[in-house]
């Protein structure tokens, strides 16, 4: 049996087939609308013929999909907000399944003329993540956004990160200085911190300890490692002096807390920079200290080889260095 249920001004149909329980958004349409597509979709049930049911307009979905995020990541909605406006313009009145990804690489096309690589592809990597999430929620079953490559900006910039003794400045000053100290040493990620458990993800193997990070995507679904869930980051002598000092649960708070936290103990010490930075920390210092590209690339939990080369003018030796060690 196929059932409704109105949440605010939206209609939701929920049904079970396959010994599985089945939900998905209806938008803000009429009650007679909704009946009909409830009808409709108890028929298929009951006699196995497949009927197409009105899927939400890309808006609908986007809006239950917001009050998700801002209860999920309170203190970066308003960057979401931004990144999803354009396409929204665009899109926004359309039933997802009738969004073809020809039409999306078009706005691509023409977005790009008018905005940078980075930014255009911010945008269709926040929608490609938010569909992905309805197809898990079973709010929807397609995503025309999967398809589509979002660029990326120029690698060749220079990034931006701390000074072996501003990191030591940290760890000595601030109010959590061993946390950072930690983030410092293993590169990770914010959502990667939250979850770490030292009894549990800290292991020996051999004489050397290790560090087991569950490497998790950002808001846009970027970072997963392609290797597998999981890395293993050795820990130098300051990561487990830095460990000593921290409870079990290492960071037992919302990512966004931990960044706040942070960009707090970096402002009262006169350092700048997000909490990103330490990341950026953990794979320039390794780069000057002569660790391969690709080693780095593991290390940090790099899913694309090219974020690992925005370090490559940090390598000890240039390219003469390099053509020298030819013996022709």
């Amino acid at each position: 049996m196929a059932n409704l249920k109105q949440r605010g001004k939206s209609w939701q149909l929920s049904w079970s087939e396959g010994g599985r329980q089945y939900r998905r958004s209806l938008g803000s349409i009429a009650a007679s609308e909704a009946e009909k597509i409830r009808s409709a979709k108890e028929a298929e049930l009951a006699h196995g013929v497949r009927i197409i049911a009105k899927l939400p307009t890309l808006r609908d979905f986007m809006t239950a999909y917001t009050e998700w995020y801002v209860a999920s990541h309170p203190t970066t909605q308003a960057k979401f907000r931004s990144e999803i406006k354009q396409l929204l313009e665009r899109f926004g009145h359309r039933q997802i399944d009738s969004i073809r990804p020809t039409e999306i690489e078009q706005w691509k096309s023409e977005r790009l003329k008018v905005r940078a690589r980075e930014t255009v592809g911010k945008e269709l990597r926040r929608f490609r993540a938010a569909l992905n999430c309805g197809l898990q929620w079973d709010e929807i079953d397609c995503n025309p956004f999967a398809k589509v490559s979002a660029p990326r900006g120029a690698r060749s910039v220079a990034v931006k990160f701390y000074t072996a003794a501003q990191v030591r400045t940290l760890y000595r000053k601030a109010e959590r200085g061993p946390l950072w100290m930690l983030l410092a040493c293993t590169g990770m990620r914010r959502g990667e911190a939250v979850k770490v458990q030292r009894s549990r993800d800290v292991v020996r193997v051999g004489k050397q300890w290790r560090l087991r990070i569950e490497s998790t995507p950002d808001e846009t679904g970027e970072g997963r490692t392609k290797s597998g869930k999981w890395r293993e980051v050795p820990l130098n002598a300051r990561a487990l002096e830095a460990l000593k000092a921290l409870p079990d649960r290492i960071a037992d708070c919302h990512p966004d807390t931990l960044s706040d936290w942070f960009a707090a103990d970096a402002k009262a010490l006169k350092l700048g920079g997000s909490l990103h930075r330490l990341r950026h920390t953990f794979c320039a210092h390794l780069v000057m200290a002569g660790v391969p590209l690709r080693r780095v690339q593991l290390l940090a939990g790099h899913a694309d080889y090219k974020t690992t080369e925005m370090y490559a003018h940090l390598a000890p030796e240039g390219a003469k260095g390099a053509v020298d060690k030819l013996k022709f």
